[in-house]
Parts: C-alpha cells; structure tokens; sequence
C-alpha cells in the first residue's frame, strides 16, 4: 500500500526536523553496517594457527586484526543524534503547548530525563524553573508521554531502551567513544564429524563468545590430530552496555534503539499514542526540499540494518549461484557466470536464489529454474559477443 502525505499528518510542522535527524542516523547506521562487512567478510578479522596436543589439536586464535576506529565514532554519532531527537522533540513539544518561544533560563530546563524510579521522575518535573512551566506540570499531556517513555515503566530499567540510549551517549560524550569489539558469533563444521568439538577452552581460558571479546590464545575447535575438517568461524562487532558491561551484536543494538525512537518514543511524545504511520528511515536529507512534508510518502521504509542484511544475502547470493552453475556449464565458462551475476542488482539475485531454492523440492523444477538461469547467461554472452564485434 503507497502512502501519501496524509499519513503523516500526526506530525505537526514544527516537529518536521525531527524527520530529518531520523533520517540522518539511519545513514550513519549504513556507514557502520558497511564499515562492519568490510571488517568482518571474507577470511574475517582472525589470523588462525594449529596447535598439537597429544591426539588432538586446536585452532588457535594468534591474532585479532584491530577495529577500525571509525565504527566506535559512527555508533556515538548515531546514538548522541538518536538522544538529539529525542530532545528536541520534547522543546518544540513545550514550546508550542506555551505558544511562545521559551526564555533562555526555561530553556535550559528542558531535557529528556531518564528516571529509573517513578519519584526520581516526579522530583524531575518538581526542579526549579520546570516546575512553573505549564507544559511539564503533573498532568499535562506533555509530562504525562514523558512519563509514559521512562525506564522505570518496565520490570528491568537498566534494559530500557531510553536508559540505554542515555548510558551510551553519556559515555560518549564524557569519557570514550562505544565500547566496542569482536566477538565469536558462531563456529560449525562445513562437514558433520563426530570428533569435532567447538569453542572449547585451551589452559582453563574462558570460552570464546561467554561474554568478552575474542583474543589471542582462544581456542576456536578441537578434533583429532592430523584429521581435515574444514569449519565455518563467523564474527561480529559487538558493543558494551556501559552500566551493565553486557555485551550485543552492534548493529541489532543501533536497528533496535533506533526503531524504538522512530517508531515508538517520538510518536507518543507527539501525540500520546504509537498507533500512527511511522516516520520513514530512507528520508532523503542529501537534497533541499521545498516541502519536506511532501517528500515524506516517498521515502524508503526500509531501516539500515535491514537493508545491510539484503546485502550481505544478495554478496551470498552471487556466490552460490556461481558455484551452483558453473559445474552445469563447464568450468570454461565460470567467468563468464561470474560477469553476468555481477550484471545482476541485489533484487535480482536474491529473487533467482529463491527460485532455486523453491524449485529444489521437485527435480523437474530444479531443472526448469536452472535452465532459465542457463538461458540468461547465454544471452549475456551472447551480447558481449555481439559488443566485441565477433
């Protein structure tokens, strides 16, 4: 269903800003999806060594390569404009109840507080120059969705998302940049082998992925000494919540702060409720608008990390339709494959790998899906002979 300029018509104009400031965290969080492949694809950042130990042996991490030091600096980005959203919103909220621009001393009262307490939150509207301000007395509206957006709302605090967000951002701009590392995501055999065991400690260290980075010394797999058994090693980048030192995937971490801004804390600071159209990620902020408004129904809905996903299946994609069609055709041809699947947009080898995968449960279908697969490969050799003059 398309949308149209009428869905949005909860956000007033003068919160139209805080689109754009969505929009630009949903960029920063594509630099650091990208920044997180590059480190992450192809041999990954472990440098691997054997070790022997009587029958057995050990992969054994030797080397970590180092994080690029762009990715902790685009997540504080991301998080300390994800906070500026939300601040913002809440003074254009206070000063259009008021219907006047604040004085510079109300002004500085205006926050988004992050009350683990209800009378921590209570003593917050009760401070100084807030207190006389009618916007945040208790009862308004507007103290009452702030109210409604506080930590200590659910069972856990230390894991909401606005008290997170405030963890983060006063880490950033007060002592470091996010914490961040590699972690182990997940090792498997290529080939089941009853031998094989994975992650196993080596000289009692704790287990790779159990809660701290990855590091020399780690012991990855163990199988029998002298036995071939190639394995999978996957890795991530992971960040640590500052107050409670747990450690998550980066990007889920920004994808699930994000949306929560997006799709949950703007709209009920704006109208007390979430039941509205959200605010598109895929804003374009790159161009001057005379009607922002208007450039709103025609906006991506897709966030940055689902659109890191598609990539990374569609760079899979590419792969595994070369290894699929290359033995059909003769190893002759395997560039040539190569060249056309580089011809193809991500959509476009996403969808031919469903069809494979769809057509696999009938042998007939297979060999109809490959065919067509076949055929627009001869085709595209056929134009390049064509280009060539031959």
């Amino acid at each position: 269903m398309s949308l149209t300029a009428a869905d949005f018509v909860w956000l007033p104009d003068y919160q139209l800003h805080v689109a754009a400031t969505l929009a630009h965290v949903d960029q920063t969080v594509d630099r650091v999806v990208r920044l997180v492949h590059d480190y992450t694809a192809h041999d990954g950042p472990l440098s691997l060594e054997n070790v022997a130990d009587g029958d057995r042996a050990h992969v054994v991490v030797s080397t970590v390569a180092p994080l690029p030091e762009a990715i902790t600096r685009r997540v504080a980005d991301a998080l300390t404009q994800l906070r500026a959203a939300l601040e913002h919103t809440v003074y254009a909220e206070a000063e259009n109840g008021l219907g006047r621009p604040l004085a510079a001393e109300e002004a500085r009262s205006i926050e988004m507080p992050a009350a683990t307490t209800s009378a921590d939150f209570d003593k917050w509207l009760n401070h100084g120059r807030r207190r006389l301000l009618p916007p945040l007395q208790q009862g308004a509206p507007l103290a009452e969705r702030i109210r409604t957006l506080q930590p200590f709302q659910r069972r856990v605090p230390d894991e909401h998302p606005l008290e997170l967000l405030v963890e983060y951002t006063n880490l950033a701009k007060h002592r470091m940049p996010a914490v961040a590392a590699a972690r182990l995501g997940a090792v498997y055999p290529d080939t089941p082998h009853p031998g094989l065991a994975v992650s196993q400690p080596l000289e009692r260290r704790p287990q790779p992925g159990s809660g701290r980075p990855l590091a020399a010394g780690d012991v990855i797999a163990t199988g029998p000494r002298g036995a071939y058994i190639p394995i999978s090693i996957m890795t991530t980048v992971s960040l640590q919540r500052p107050h409670t030192k747990v450690w998550n995937i980066a990007v889920k971490e920004l994808e699930y702060l994000a949306d929560w801004v997006r799709t949950t804390a703007v709209p009920i600071l704006i109208t007390g409720n979430r039941d509205v159209t959200p605010l598109p990620p895929q804003l374009d902020i790159e161009t001057g608008h005379h009607d922002l408004r208007n450039e709103l129904p025609r906006s991506g809905t897709m966030n940055a990390a689902e659109r890191g996903a598609q990539r990374i299946q569609a760079a899979v994609g590419r792969t595994s339709l070369v290894e699929v069609l290359a033995p059909l055709v003769g190893g002759d041809m395997s560039d040539t494959i190569s060249a056309w699947v580089s011809t193809l947009n991500d959509d476009a080898v996403r969808e031919r790998v469903r069809d494979l995968i769809r057509a696999g449960a009938r042998p007939q279908d297979t060999v109809r899906a490959t065919d067509q697969l076949l055929d627009g490969i001869r085709a595209y050799e056929a134009r390049c002979h064509e280009s060539d003059g031959g």
